[in-house]
């Protein structure tokens, strides 16, 4: 059990650190995934020079403070967005402790169970499989598969292993309906945007979304399973929303003033917008899926019923 609130502090702080070192690493998966480079040789190291990154200065978020954001060796800049992503995996692991430890219901005698740490563990590697898809799509708009299939084996394999670990209503009791539950999210997940893929390409004669999101898809579906992956998909264009409205007034502007036209300006990566959807349904499902979403999805499948039956009657 997990007793008051210094533990709880001590534990939230750790994780905050815990996060920083997974951007950290982030950092390097995003950089060199794409381009097929391993992630673990060589060290870190200057792009400009190639001069090896001392590990002092290595450190998240203060090495990047104590360099003043430049080289050592060459004095070129680095980045702020290498110190932004650790922040940014530190915040929300700190973030998921709060939802998934901190307010966890208690015991009778007040306390947490420990248990509640192998679900923010949970949730945690995918949020974290979340960031690198994001930076990576919206950098290079490809979703490369060593982080998808990665997910999607981490996604079904702990939720068998873990059978409770799902949300509800994918939670399970055995390992047959754990194993169950995260295929029939992968599949759906996948299988949802493959199909609006493919009705998108018909309709525009050109490809309408890369097949990195169906994989990212079935990713999330394998972790939250699939009424979450169905909610997914739904949200993520409102989070695209505003990126929409800014490239078309750019594109808007290129064909008033003659300018240069090319494919991307008509083009916006899907990949972010489904990673925060996903990750706003992982800190809010606690609270959603009671209250709002579970009356949503019987509306749904009372409406098919009704739907089938009018269909299938004799006339």
């Amino acid at each position: 059990m997990l007793p008051t609130w210094p533990i709880l502090l001590t534990l939230g702080v750790g994780l905050f650190a815990i996060g920083t070192v997974v951007g950290s690493f982030l950092n390097v998966c995003i950089y060199r995934l794409p381009w097929q480079k391993s992630v673990i040789w060589p060290g870190s190291h200057c792009p400009r020079c190639y001069h090896a990154i001392a590990a002092r200065d290595n450190l998240p978020i203060v090495g990047w403070l104590l360099l003043r954001g430049a080289c050592r060796n060459c004095r070129s800049r680095i980045a702020i967005r290498y110190p932004s992503v650790e922040a940014l995996v530190g915040l929300l692991f700190l973030g998921l402790f709060l939802v998934d430890v901190a307010c966890a219901p208690r015991t009778i005698w007040g306390e947490i169970p420990a248990s509640t740490l192998l679900v923010w563990l949970f949730h945690a590697a995918l949020l974290a499989l979340l960031v690198a898809a994001t930076f990576i799509d919206y950098d290079l708009t490809v979703i490369p598969d060593e982080i998808t299939i990665t997910g999607m084996v981490i996604g079904v394999g702990l939720g068998t292993l873990i059978p409770g670990i799902r949300p509800d209503p994918s939670t399970a009791t055995t390992a047959a309906a754990g194993f169950r539950a995260g295929i029939v999210g992968l599949v759906v997940g996948g299988a949802l945007t493959q199909f609006v893929r493919l009705a998108g390409s018909f309709v525009m004669r050109r490809e309408a979304m890369g097949f990195g999101d169906v994989t990212l898809m079935a990713m999330i579906g394998a972790f939250l399973g699939w009424q979450a992956a169905v909610l997914t998909f739904f949200l993520a264009p409102f989070f695209g929303l505003a990126h929409a409205l800014w490239k078309l007034v750019l594109y808007v502007v290129k064909r008033v003033t003659g300018g240069q036209l090319s494919s991307t300006d008509r083009e916006i990566p899907f990949g972010p917008y489904l990673s925060m959807a996903a990750a706003v349904l992982v800190f809010s499902w606690r609270w959603l899926w009671p209250n709002y979403a579970r009356d949503y999805f019987e509306n749904l499948r009372v409406l098919f019923w009704i739907v089938l039956e009018q269909w299938t009657r004799p006339h």
